[in-house]
């Protein structure tokens, strides 16, 4: 996701369309959340930068190259980056990033933000401190081919958890969508052979982005539920924040093993591309698609990312290939166009289906 355009937050998340929160468009609910105010961004822009804000087309390339870059920079830094630390300090300066925009709507609407911080402490632990902590610690041991075409997975499992949360209708076609793409990131998971679902001999990586890819789901589907009071940049500041109190006590922890974030200059030129284009700039370009072409069209680009990422792993971490992943990306191909022609045609998933 997105989350972040974080202003939106991880993955792609609503964000925050103007509109209130679809409750019969996950995806939508998902990518809309966070839009900043385009006719300002576009003030601030040179003509050159304003024809490119106003042709959604070509921005709907950015975000996912963007996160597709963060993907290969913490596997090709795994041996150097703590992956906890990372996503510390990648929202630490996100937020510092944000801050001169969201300060003061943020201090008017403190009484909101004190009476739901349970609500906005379950998004920030969600959204930024679990799916990102996890996509890191599973850079450490799983290829970034893995990480990405199992994390494009995501947007096809969101309507199975709008199910379990809200019992919302789910076409069948989505049903036989979702059963095929999860059978392509089982498939990738277990690297193509079926002795390993015997022996259970899973890589710790590939676990820990299933749980990244899980995550990010719940997180997408309860977005229903943010208070609907909080001006959009005010949420997502709040869930940053919140989710950086969910981290702390783990970074610390790490810190304290004697996991050290690097300071030299590369290092921090890597932790500013983070924060800057996969944390901010990548969900601007997010949302002010979502505001021109929609919700729905904006989310297909996160099935850009295995093609960007596989290409910039080719070219910088010489990763490989293998039969294992083209079989495994069809599927969940097929699942996508499934979930995609049958998400208007919704039926009710049998009740007793997921209890």
């Amino acid at each position: 996701m997105g989350a972040l355009a974080r202003v939106g937050l991880v993955a792609y998340r609503r964000p925050i369309g103007q509109p209130g929160l679809s409750r019969h468009n996950p995806g939508e609910d998902r990518a809309a959340r966070f839009a900043l105010d385009g006719g300002m961004i576009a003030r601030w822009l040179s003509a050159p930068l304003a024809r490119l804000w106003a042709s959604p087309y070509i921005l709907l390339f950015l975000p996912p190259l963007f996160w597709s870059g963060n993907f290969v920079l913490g596997r090709g830094l795994n041996d150097v980056f703590p992956p906890v630390s990372l996503a510390f300090w990648r929202w630490v300066l996100a937020l510092i990033i944000l801050a001169p925009f969201v300060a003061r709507p943020l201090w008017r609407q403190r009484s909101v933000l004190a009476r739901d911080w349970k609500l906005l402490l379950l998004f920030g632990a969600l959204g930024v401190a679990g799916y990102n902590a996890f996509i890191y610690i599973a850079l450490q041991t799983t290829p970034t081919v893995n990480a990405a075409v199992v994390n494009s997975a995501i947007p096809i499992l969101i309507p199975l958890f709008v199910w379990a949360v809200a019992r919302e209708r789910v076409a069948k076609a989505q049903i036989a969508g979702i059963a095929l793409s999860v059978a392509g990131v089982l498939w990738i998971v277990a690297r193509g052979d079926l002795a390993t679902f015997r022996t259970l001999a899973f890589q710790p990586g590939d676990l820990w982005i299933l749980a990244a890819v899980f995550d990010w789901a719940l997180y997408s589907a309860i977005l229903r539920f943010k208070p609907k009071e909080l001006e959009p940049p005010v949420f997502l500041a709040a869930t940053i924040i919140f989710g950086l109190v969910v981290l702390t006590p783990f970074w610390l922890w790490e810190w304290r093993s004697g996991a050290v974030m690097p300071t030299d200059p590369m290092a921090l030129v890597v932790v500013f591309y983070i924060g800057l284009f996969a944390s901010v700039l990548a969900f601007i370009c997010w949302n002010r698609c979502v505001q021109l072409i929609g919700a729905t069209t904006t989310g297909l680009s996160i099935h850009l990312m295995p093609v960007f990422a596989t290409t910039l792993a080719l070219l910088f971490l010489g990763e490989r290939i293998f039969a294992y992943h083209l079989l495994g990306a069809g599927l969940i191909l097929v699942g996508i166009i499934l979930s995609a022609l049958g998400g208007r045609r919704a039926v009710r998933m049998p009740a007793g289906s997921a209890d």
